[in-house]
């Protein structure tokens, strides 16, 4: 008894071992969407109580006596998902936050591009330029316009002048254009009479070159023409032949002065109607226009020719919310002759990543972004991949739709890529992609699967289609329904089923860039030769071939 009640009089606290201290994690570095140059990234935190089990990236981390934690994450790509986890007495609490190397290209983006024509590009313009001198009529002119010959023994008549053809040679000079212009077998015909004897002469000049100096210009109405600055005109070896009758040598003889005074004349007026003709030969336009692209407004105006020997520079001015400025902003970097590893191109445009980022981003931000119920047989069938999926047999067998929900993250960019493999010439990295999968059961949506993928969108150019595609190189399950399964599994299949979905929706971020050239004639076949950076804030040079 005595034992008992000195036991009872102790002063005894006895703790409740069902208490359990509440698990906190606060990321305090990086930020949500932040670019961090060339890294490491530097993961900075603090974690309750300071004895969890952290990790980052999925190695661990040990936190001071105070909680705080440090960790440093490497670059692998040009956008990184840090994952932070802590764990204690069963709680787990996750931390995922989206970065990306580099500066953001929205901040420098000038509204403006530049553009080089080089001189393979100019012979792409060649039959166009031809064909535009052909249709002038300069011939038909010519034929109207010679004078006729009249003496006291000889008179010429001039009848038509004709050709099989011209071809055009362009090639570039500082602040012009040179253009060799042949006109192939051409033939004078002129009726002759001698003294009242009449006769036919047809005059073989061969091949009339016409070598003009020629400047674009731009009128008031932004529409492009060719304005003759200079021209020569070069005769091919004359040739007669005299039909209708037999002419005698001293007829012949008394031709020649005759002759070569019409040829002179029709040298001085084929000369003075090619410049006429070519005063305001036009090559298209207006080269100033607005369209709904991807759904963004956009107004591009040609704001400057600049002929060089190293081809015609194009200054191009952009707006994104009226119209385009009719002068380009400050001056930025321009185009080489050729690519780093020595390769011509025919036209390369200097663009930088911020313009991708202002007409593209909220577009995929549309595209992407979207609810909807996945009922009936068609959307049964859709949602079949969703049930494919490892751990998909422990659906409810009374499951009647499926809920899903798409979600992009305001952490994104669009980004060039060097090298243009396979006709890649833009990417944009969405690591936040969001997906919830409900179930439906009885009319109600019971949640299944949550997710966060990374995702990426690859604008590519296909002739003159600028096309997307959608890849999900990783992605992070925070809940699913299913037990038993791999994690990593589950998110792989994940992608792909959203990356067919897409693919399905795709078309609405396709658009011909054949719609945006204004020049009527121009049949463009773009191969993409390829894709550099031009300085550090987002400038690339874009090369293509188009003819």
């Amino acid at each position: 008894m005595l034992l008992f009640w000195m036991f009872a009089c102790q002063d005894y606290t006895l703790k409740d071992v069902s208490v359990v201290e509440p698990l906190s994690l606060s990321v305090t570095s990086p930020t949500y969407g932040s670019f961090l140059g060339s890294g490491p990234v530097i993961v900075t935190g603090v974690v309750s109580p300071a004895s969890a089990w952290v990790t980052v990236g999925g190695v661990s981390v040990v936190p001071e006596p105070d909680g705080n934690f440090s960790a440093e994450v490497p670059f692998t790509d040009r956008a990184l998902v840090v994952d932070v986890r802590a764990a204690s007495e069963g709680q787990v609490q996750r931390s995922l936050i989206p970065v990306f190397d580099g500066v953001d290209p929205r901040a420098y983006d000038p509204a403006a591009m530049r553009a080089l024509l080089t001189p393979s590009g100019l012979d792409g313009l060649e039959p166009l330029v031809a064909t535009m001198v052909d249709e002038l009529g300069l011939l038909d002119q010519l034929s109207a316009s010679l004078p006729v010959y009249e003496s006291d023994w000889v008179s010429l008549l001039p009848s038509a002048v004709t050709s099989t053809g011209t071809t055009v040679e362009l090639s570039p000079a500082d602040g012009a254009i040179l253009a060799n212009i042949t006109l192939h077998d051409v033939m004078l015909g002129v009726d002759v009479d001698v003294v009242g004897f009449p006769f036919t002469v047809d005059m073989g000049l061969g091949e009339v070159t016409l070598g003009a100096t020629v400047a674009p210009e731009l009128d008031e109405a932004d529409m492009l023409s060719l304005a003759v600055l200079d021209i020569e005109v070069e005769l091919g070896d004359v040739q007669l032949a005299f039909s209708g009758a037999e002419v005698s040598d001293w007829i012949e003889d008394l031709l020649l002065d005759p002759v070569a005074w019409l040829l002179g004349e029709a040298v001085d007026l084929l000369g003075s109607t090619l410049v006429s003709g070519l005063d305001a030969l036009p090559l298209g336009g207006p080269f100033a226009f607005s369209t709904d692209l991807l759904g963004m407004s956009l107004a591009a105006r040609l704001a400057e020719i600049d002929p060089t020997v190293a081809g015609v520079g194009l200054g191009i001015t952009l707006s994104y919310d009226g119209e385009a400025p009719a002068e380009l902003p400050a001056e930025f970097a321009g185009l080489p002759a050729t690519t780093r590893a020595g390769e011509d191109y025919q036209v390369g445009v200097a663009i930088h990543e911020g313009m991708f980022n202002t007409l593209i981003d909220e577009t995929l931000a549309g595209f992407l972004d979207f609810e909807m119920v996945l009922e009936g047989e068609y959307g049964m069938l859709l949602g079949s991949g969703f049930a494919a999926i490892d751990g998909g047999s422990q659906i409810p067998a009374d499951v009647t739709a499926y809920c899903l929900a798409l979600h992009v993250g305001d952490a994104r960019v669009v980004r060039m890529v060097e090298g243009g493999e396979d006709g890649v010439i833009a990417r944009a990295y969405l690591p936040d992609l969001q997906v919830t999968l409900d179930i439906e059961q009885e009319g109600v949506c019971r949640p299944w699967l949550d997710a966060v993928l990374v995702a990426e969108v690859d604008l590519a150019l296909d002739g003159t289609e600028i096309s997307a595609d959608l890849n999900v190189p990783g992605a992070f399950i925070l809940y699913y329904g299913a037990t038993g399964v791999d994690e990593e599994a589950v998110g792989a299949q994940l992608g792909q089923v959203v990356s067919s979905l897409a693919g399905l929706l795709a078309g609405s971020l396709s658009f011909d860039l054949g719609d945006m050239v204004p020049i009527e004639g121009i049949a463009l076949q773009p191969a993409l030769v390829g894709v550099e950076a031009l300085d550090t804030t987002g400038l690339h040079a874009l090369y293509l071939n188009l003819f």
